[in-house]
């Protein structure tokens, strides 16, 4: 996704003014002010006259990391939370009530990151959690959310895949199956000749799969893969591992971290004159990444991410004009759970006259996810609202594309975007398909 306007400001600039933001619940700016980072006055901002949350609110829990690895994520997540909320607060919030988002920092740590999200859950009541950013911190609160009959949202490329049959509580991962983007990487790259192909990977359990599909399909298309290599701490440098690639000789690489690590890895890359071939997995289409790296040094190496569709563009321009804050791939799908949840909840609100328990929220999610609604964009959100509370099915064509989710409220997108780095933004060049059979038997 284009870089645009980010090259002044380093990750802790932007860090120390988003705590700042926090520490100020919806703090009041002006846009364009030092380093970009304050939201418009009109931005999810209730200024310092209404410094409380307001008595009727419907609260939206999050964590985000704001430090550690991950930071690099925090402050767009947040920006499109926040962008989201208040478009649906001026449209009439919900039922007439504001949303009001509760969000603490992960601090890329499971541990301390499952903490704060525990504390958030718990602090009464609270009926919606979007993310997190970590998938084991998802999976630990998976018991506090169930037993608070919560509706968890899950928006992150890393986001694990689960459901609870007894419907207690309600899950939605809104952004597409690692395995799907592993798959597209996989024909991308014997498309390109590589007959070879090895990974280095995050000791988790999205890379862990991605590792496992892609090698599922690109082996089963004719090529062969190598041993996976795991980056372990970054203290001492990534000697063996460029020993062992040098021995193992593929003709490429796939690099799957966050990008934290990958910066690092990629500048000793450089360093040792750029030995082999290498491709980045879905979590590195992310600006903090080229931020980090000299310029030039990353030219031309493709990617995969998931695809945004045709409006992507739109929404980046949209996303900057309302908050002077740079994207991320993630934003997109940050935004778009703050705006399905807004858009089924007002239907199920607009046809069952009460706020919808989260089994009955599944099925409202498919009346605004419908192909034969009518058509409601990323931008024209509040419109979209007003429709579903005369009862009218929608079809949310958001900043993510449109979404198709299945019975347990999964995404079933199967398209990846293959990217290329090109001087400060990554450029979509190409697109790959996979379908279920070839994750089943790989052909």
């Amino acid at each position: 996704m284009p870089e645009q306007g980010a090259t002044q400001t380093s990750p802790s600039t932007w860090n120390a003014a988003a705590s700042g933001m926090r520490a100020q619940r919806w703090c009041p700016t002006v846009a364009g002010m030092a380093l970009g980072w304050a939201l418009l006055s009109t931005l999810a901002c209730v200024s310092s006259r209404e410094p409380s949350m307001p008595a009727n609110a419907i609260r939206v829990g999050t964590v985000l990391p704001f430090s550690g690895e991950r930071a690099a994520s925090g402050v767009a997540l947040e920006a499109a939370l926040r962008l989201a909320i208040e478009v649906v607060n001026s449209a009439g919030g919900l039922d007439g009530r504001p949303l009001w988002l509760e969000v603490r920092d992960s601090h890329s740590d499971d541990a301390r990151g499952t903490s704060n999200a525990l504390e958030i859950i718990n602090d009464d009541p609270i009926p919606f959690f979007i993310g997190t950013e970590e998938p084991t911190i998802a999976y630990q609160i998976t018991n506090a959310i169930k037993a608070r009959h919560m509706v968890h949202l899950m928006p992150g490329l890393t986001s694990p895949q689960f459901h609870d049959p007894s419907a207690q509580a309600a899950w939605f991962r809104l952004s597409p199956s690692v395995k799907y983007l592993a798959c597209a990487l996989a024909k991308s790259m014997r498309k390109d000749g590589i007959a070879v192909a090895n990974l280095v990977i995050d000791p988790d359990d999205y890379s862990g799969t991605f590792a496992t599909i892609f090698g599922r399909i690109f082996t089963n298309n004719g090529g062969t893969v190598l041993p996976s290599l795991q980056v372990r701490g970054t203290s001492s440098g990534f000697a063996d591992i460029f020993t062992t690639i040098s021995r193992f000789a593929p003709d490429a690489t796939v690099l799957v971290t966050s990008p934290a690590v990958a910066a690092q890895f990629l500048q000793e890359w450089a360093v040792r004159g750029k030995p082999g071939r290498w491709y980045l997995g879905p979590t590195l289409n992310n600006p903090e990444l080229l931020r980090n790296v000299p310029t030039g040094v990353l030219e031309g190496m493709k990617g995969v991410s998931a695809d945004l569709g045709t409006r992507a563009a739109d929404f980046v321009s949209y996303f900057e004009a309302q908050t002077a804050v740079p994207p991320l791939a993630g934003s997109n799908y940050y935004f778009d759970a703050v705006a399905l949840l807004a858009l089924a909840v007002t239907h199920g609100i607009a046809v069952g006259g009460t706020m919808p328990d989260p089994a009955a929220l599944k099925t409202e999610m498919l009346a605004v996810t419908s192909a034969s609604g009518v058509a409601v964009s990323f931008d024209g959100l509040a419109q979209g609202l007003a429709l579903v509370k005369t009862g009218q099915k929608v079809q949310y064509q958001g900043a993510a594309g449109t979404y198709v989710l299945d019975s347990l409220g999964d995404s079933t997108q199967t398209r990846g975007a293959i990217w290329q780095v090109k001087g400060t933004s990554f450029e979509d060049i190409d697109y790959e398909q996979c379908v279920a059979t070839e994750l089943d038997n790989g052909t």
